[in-house]
């Protein structure tokens, strides 16, 4: 733990690339166990902070696409962020979008999907042999996404999946997800709204089938989510969150 956390809690960066109706269960977590947040939002032209500020950071997911960097210099400014928290060995979790940017700063490719296809529901996430340790047997995650990302080089693919085939790795102090551990009822409330157009494509569940699978699956998601936050951020020297990393003591 860095000197930011010795007053307090571990100083975590959120960096967030949408308006939620409420805070999302990572944060809300992190705040009830005393972490010290910093919420910034680059997209409405806040400034990326300084990664040497912070003991650990999650880049959280948004409608935003990385193909349209280019165009938006602020997406830019959060992968240099990434490698900051890289370079300082310092805990990063990305999430969908942040997992995108971060494989994107790292050299990989993302883009949609070959075959036009979108990401809307739970869906399973099948561990590799080196993930094993991190997502238990039958695990079923919430996905909601357009673009995928390709392995960076030097990353460890740790988690497969149906629509995107990558769907999570380290490098690392880094873990990054394609799905959404992090969402709450009203958020997934919310997504109904946003993401209508994809209700009715393949790969897309529709609302009544993605409330009963919120039902049946999240509770076990949001149990896995607190304990992968406990071990990466919240825990006194925690490791990198690598192959080795388990997120329960199960």
């Amino acid at each position: 733990m860095s000197a930011a956390a010795a007053s307090g809690g571990p100083r975590i960066c959120v960096i967030a690339h949408h308006d939620d109706p409420e805070e999302d269960a990572a944060r809300a977590h992190l705040r009830a166990r005393g972490a010290r947040l910093c919420v910034v939002s680059p997209w409405r032209g806040e400034p990326t902070p300084d990664p040497r500020d912070f003991d650990g950071a999650m880049i959280m997911g948004g409608p935003q696409m990385v193909t349209d960097a280019d165009s938006l210099p602020w997406m830019r400014d959060e992968q240099a962020f990434a490698r900051g928290m890289l370079a300082l060995g310092r805990p990063l979790l990305a999430i969908c979008l942040g997992a995108q940017l971060l494989a994107d700063a790292l050299g990989a490719r993302v883009g949609p999907h070959p075959e036009g296809r979108v990401a809307l529901g739970f869906h399973p996430v099948v561990p590799t042999a080196e993930g094993a340790g991190l997502f238990p047997p039958g695990f079923m995650a919430l996905s909601g996404n357009a673009q995928g990302f390709a392995l960076p080089p030097g990353a460890t693919l740790l988690a497969r999946g149906e629509v995107w085939p990558n769907q999570a790795y380290a490098i690392g102090s880094a873990l990054a997800l394609q799905f959404h551990p992090e969402v709450t009822p009203a958020i997934l409330e919310a997504w109904k709204r946003e993401l209508a157009d994809y209700f009715g494509r393949p790969g897309v569940s529709d609302p009544a089938r993605l409330d009963a699978d919120f039902a049946r699956h999240d509770p076990a998601l949001k149990t896995w989510l607190r304990a992968l936050l406990e071990r990466m951020f919240l825990r006194a020297h925690a490791p990198a969150p690598g192959p080795s990393v388990s997120p329960s003591g199960t």
